[in-house]
């Protein structure tokens, strides 16, 4: 069988406030809105409150794809999935926390991770909109010491 090379693009669901929470993401993260439709008084298919809000979106944050649109089916938005995210450095890491932690909840602290995983940090905050995102960044402790190791080797 022939691989085909595919991509899963998570596609998110809100309650109306999808282009708040998308904007969010791309202040936390960096990125931009490749493409953006509305619901219209023609194209409403639920209630008149879904007028001028996202019908659906495209965007990407780092080299990822991602969608969304708002729901109004009663059924609600899934937000149980986390969203795991690895930046380059523990001050972006910060950054993004604390862009996703205005007006949600920090669960879990940046800090590194326990042994024997490896010589990370990681944080999980549940953000205004309902998600879950999991930061990870690189350990500074583990990476002072690797430098020092590195500086020590070549002075010998």
């Amino acid at each position: 069988m022939e691989k085909k090379k595919i991509e899963v693009i998570p596609y998110l669901a809100f309650q109306g406030n999808c282009e708040e929470a998308v904007n969010t993401y791309i202040k936390a993260f960096g990125g931009e809105i490749y493409y953006m439709s509305r619901w219209s008084e023609n194209t409403f298919d639920q209630t008149p409150d879904q007028i001028g809000k996202v019908m659906h979106v495209e965007f990407v944050l780092g080299s990822t794809r991602m969608a969304a649109g708002d729901t109004f089916d009663g059924a609600g938005g899934n937000t149980d999935i986390r969203l795991m995210i690895h930046m380059d450095s523990e001050e972006e890491a910060l950054h993004t926390i604390s862009v996703l932690a205005e007006g949600g909840t920090v669960l879990a602290p940046l800090q590194p991770h326990p042994e024997p995983d490896d010589d990370g940090c990681g944080s999980v905050i549940k953000d205004r909109f309902g998600y879950t995102w999991i930061i990870t960044c690189p350990n500074p402790a583990k990476l002072r010491a690797v430098q020092a190791q590195n500086l020590s080797e070549t002075r010998d």
